[in-house]
């Protein structure tokens, strides 16, 4: 992009923002069809949390938010969403997941309704979207889509955890999570991308789980037994990671247990010794469907700045050293997390959103 259109696109921008301001509007009713569990089973924080940071997003803009749990059970989730798409009165907005692959049935019900979708975390595979077309295409509802590049995410978990590692060559084992969720096999290709990149290391085994800590720990105790040379265990999830952790503790094993959240179990762990590290904060994913969102509302189409699909990267990768920084930053905070600062309708600038977390929890 030359000088020129750089100025123009940054003049128009800032128009458009201005004009957005001045525009009077109800405030948006959100929708958040969530795929977990609204009470702890055994499968880790991960879609409370990103239901927590979108509410305290919601307040900051003032919108209308409501979450629906699912229980991990796609068909429910299918049956939620049928509901939604025939009230009477719908929402302006649904937020949805690709929960066990389930995302083009649901776009499917909205497709006749004023509801735009957004998509995010878990995207469509190759395969679907060959049927289905991209965002703005053959479903003219589905008006983006945010995920997390999971690639990226986890080759910066390897890379840290082989930074621990020293000059040992890795042997790696890995538990990722269930076969039809896309982001197991998008975390497993991003170690598979760190070892052929530097050369060094091989994986021994990748195990799939259900994302729970038991399933983890009877899965990784058979790892460890059949490859007493593994000297790295990273896992798809905090909870597995956990799980994992106690069975290289029960066998007095000497491996590097890295997992993927970063959550407050983690951390606490972290503190007593346990997990290496852990590369997090996914769950802002659906604070930032907010932004994305209320910038659109009010006139300032984030497809403008990245397109309709956004890949976003905004890992943190923690460690023992950088825990308790992260956890007062993120968790133990005095004040609530001001979202205003991430919006282009609030702060006008040329680009694209950028939602690094960085210099907020070097702030701290």
């Amino acid at each position: 992009m030359d000088r020129r259109t750089a100025l123009s696109a940054g003049a128009g921008l800032l128009c458009a923002a201005r004009q957005a301001l001045s525009m009077p509007s109800t405030p948006p009713h959100v929708v958040f069809l969530n795929p977990g569990e609204p009470v702890e089973r055994g499968k880790g924080p991960q879609w409370r949390m990103t239901a927590r940071f979108m509410a305290d997003a919601a307040r900051t803009f003032g919108m209308q938010l409501e979450v629906l749990f699912a229980e991990r059970d796609h068909l429910l989730m299918l049956r939620q969403a049928e509901s939604v798409a025939q009230r009477r009165n719908p929402p302006d907005y649904v937020v949805i997941v690709n929960e066990k692959l389930a995302a083009p049935q649901m776009l499917e019900m909205f497709t006749d309704t004023p509801v735009k979708v957004l998509l995010i975390h878990n995207d469509l595979t190759p395969e679907q979207r060959r049927l289905v077309g991209n965002e703005r295409e053959g479903f003219r509802q589905w008006i983006g889509t945010a995920t997390t590049d999971e690639v990226r995410t986890e080759y910066r978990l390897m890379e840290e955890l082989c930074r621990q590692l020293g000059d040992h060559e890795p042997r790696v084992i890995g538990i990722t999570g269930d076969r039809g969720t896309p982001v197991s096999m998008e975390r497993a290709q991003g170690v598979s991308n760190f070892l052929a990149h530097t050369g060094r290391g091989e994986i021994l085994q990748l195990a799939f789980g259900d994302w729970s800590e038991a399933d983890a720990e009877v899965k990784a105790s058979v790892l460890l037994s059949r490859y007493p040379q593994a000297n790295i265990l990273w896992a798809a999830n905090d909870s597995m990671a956990l799980g994992a952790m106690r069975a290289v503790k029960a066998r007095g094993a000497r491996v590097l247990v890295g997992g993927t959240g970063a959550w407050p179990d983690a951390l606490t762990s972290m503190a007593e010794a346990g997990l290496a590290a852990s590369v997090g904060s996914h769950f802002f994913i659906g604070a930032w469907a907010m932004v994305l969102l209320h910038d659109y509302h009010h006139g300032v189409d984030f497809a403008r700045q990245g397109g309709p699909a956004q890949k976003l990267d905004y890992m943190y990768v923690v460690n023992r050293d950088n825990a308790r920084q992260y956890d007062q930053a993120v968790y133990k905070r005095d004040e609530a997390l001001d979202f205003s600062v991430y919006s282009k309708v609030r702060h006008p600038k040329a680009g694209g959103y950028d939602f690094k977390l960085a210099p907020l929890v070097r702030k701290r």
